[in-house]
């Protein structure tokens, strides 16, 4: 395939992947289709570089995309499967797709129904591990690993984004209190969501002393939205709870987080980037399968029905931040890699789009951690 091949990235699902799919398309300078106008709006506010096209699913035909298009970068495992041999039937044509993640998480080290893919992209050596353990690599024809390319994008523009996350929490935020951020992942098949068990604890114990943001998975209100509005509407004009939603840029919200509290969330991997400490709820005991290297990273928050929340995060806050330090920086460095520059990462993934040899790389990409 030449170099000059006619890409896109193509977003269907919540504005959250913007942080993914999106920065990637800034990143490699190829336009994104959204196909929800709320997605669009979020992209013009928050990724103003971005060359963001608002289309209805309607209009993306077997047609359209095989007249048009070359080389699809998407965030949905099924594209590759229901679209590739359809498009090379009735056009006469290959089309690529790449695979994007949207987040490095924990979840999925116990699933084995995959879809075979084209080219997946992956952060580093513990999405590669996963997707070997699960048998999921022999189904993927090429892999390219991306590093943390999200963290440096948020780095060189730290000023905007800094920006809107003070116009958004600023006048919320009491300056004396450390902030604590309660990152809850979604209610999936794997693992149980911490959300609707913990929440109304966690900010009936930590309020008064805390600042504490609540970053909504959007699965939570697309799938329960009856019991997420429950525990939205008893909260939601408390003074120093903050319910964050329709802000897709993670990497601001870390960065004025003192405390992360999560479940599986893979929000948790993005915010070894700070070294700050990490505190955990559900039972990663009963886990049959090994692979939760998060949880290595901080402190279990104990299953007791009468915990005092408060105390515990007092008692156990320096061990958290010094302890673990090292820790951190092993767990992230095997998540996400060395960090690769804006054009490498352009010119490695093109490079494999270019490339007639399919590589199926069952070796380590060079970072060592045992694996049983």
């Amino acid at each position: 395939m030449p170099s000059e091949s006619r890409k896109i990235a193509i977003l269907t699902g919540p504005d959250t992947y913007l942080d993914h799919v999106g920065v990637l398309s800034q990143i490699l300078q190829i336009p994104l289709i959204v196909t929800e106008e709320e997605t669009y709006l979020s992209a013009k506010e928050f990724y103003p570089g971005l060359d963001v096209h608002y289309r209805e699913m309607a209009d993306l035909s077997l047609h359209f995309l095989a007249e048009n298009f070359d080389v699809i970068f998407q965030s949905g495992k099924f594209w590759n499967i229901e679209l590739k041999a359809l498009i090379e039937l009735l056009y006469r044509k290959t089309l690529r797709f790449v695979f994007c993640p949207h987040g490095n998480s924990d979840k999925g080290f116990s699933l084995t129904n995959h879809t075979p893919q084209d080219l997946s992209l992956v952060y580093g050596e513990h999405m590669l591990s996963l997707l070997k353990n699960t048998g999921a690599l022999d189904l993927i024809s090429q892999t390219c690993a991306t590093g943390n390319y999200r963290l440096p994008f948020y780095t060189k523009h730290k000023e905007f984004y800094d920006g809107l996350a003070k116009k958004r929490l600023g006048n919320k935020l009491n300056a004396t209190r450390k902030t604590i951020l309660y990152a809850p992942t979604w209610q999936d098949g794997e693992n149980p969501s911490s959300f609707f068990s913990s929440c109304e604890k966690i900010i009936g114990a930590l309020e008064g002393d805390y600042n504490l943001i609540i970053k909504l998975h959007p699965f939570l209100e697309q799938f329960h939205p009856a019991e997420t509005f429950a525990v939205l509407s008893q909260f939601e004009d408390r003074q120093g709870t903050i319910f964050l939603t329709k802000f897709p840029a993670i990497y601001p919200i870390l960065s004025l987080s003192d405390i992360y509290i999560g479940d599986f969330s893979s929000i948790g991997y993005d915010f070894l980037a700070f070294d700050k400490p990490l505190f955990f709820l559900g039972d990663v005991s009963k886990k049959t399968t090994p692979g939760y290297f998060l949880h290595e990273c901080g402190i279990q928050i104990p299953q007791e029905e009468n915990l005092d929340l408060k105390a515990f995060l007092l008692t156990t806050l320096s061990e958290c931040e010094n302890a673990y330090r090292a820790k951190r920086k092993e767990i992230y460095e095997y998540a996400f890699g060395k960090k690769k520059n804006f054009e490498v990462l352009r010119e490695e993934i093109f490079n494999c789009l270019d490339s007639d040899i399919v590589v199926k790389p069952k070796e380590s990409l060079g970072f060592t951690k045992n694996i049983n």
